[in-house]
């Protein structure tokens, strides 16, 4: 999916992940956040089409399931690449809690940690 096909605006955000491509784990920062993905910034690129399992660094965590859209080289971070991923199947309570970091984002409340 494309940037263009976004149904959902992205929240810029500094929001830590782990995550795994089923082989290796990686920690990383992500740089924006919606309900329908998000986009890490990353040591090193990953295949569009890749299976992500996430967890976020919120209190209580999230634990998200992802495809990668799209990997490029960052533009703005050097040496780093830009990572697009798809949300796959949030339940209700997934979409809740990414509403709720979301918002906090807007009002500052700061309940990232």
């Amino acid at each position: 999916m494309g940037i263009d096909q976004r149904k959902q605006v992205r929240t810029p955000t500094q929001l830590m992940v782990q995550y795994s491509d089923q082989h290796l784990f990686y920690t990383e920062f992500v740089d924006d956040l919606s309900l329908g993905g998000m986009c890490i910034v990353a040591s090193k690129p990953i295949e569009p089409g890749t299976k992500l399992i996430i967890s976020t660094s919120t209190q209580p965590p999230i634990k998200i399931e992802g495809i990668v859209a799209w990997s490029k080289k960052s533009m703005k971070h050097k040496f780093k690449y830009k990572i697009g991923v798809q949300f796959v199947k949030l339940s209700q309570d997934q979409k809740s809690q990414i509403t709720d970091i979301i918002t906090s984002i807007y009002w500052g409340t700061n309940t990232i940690r």
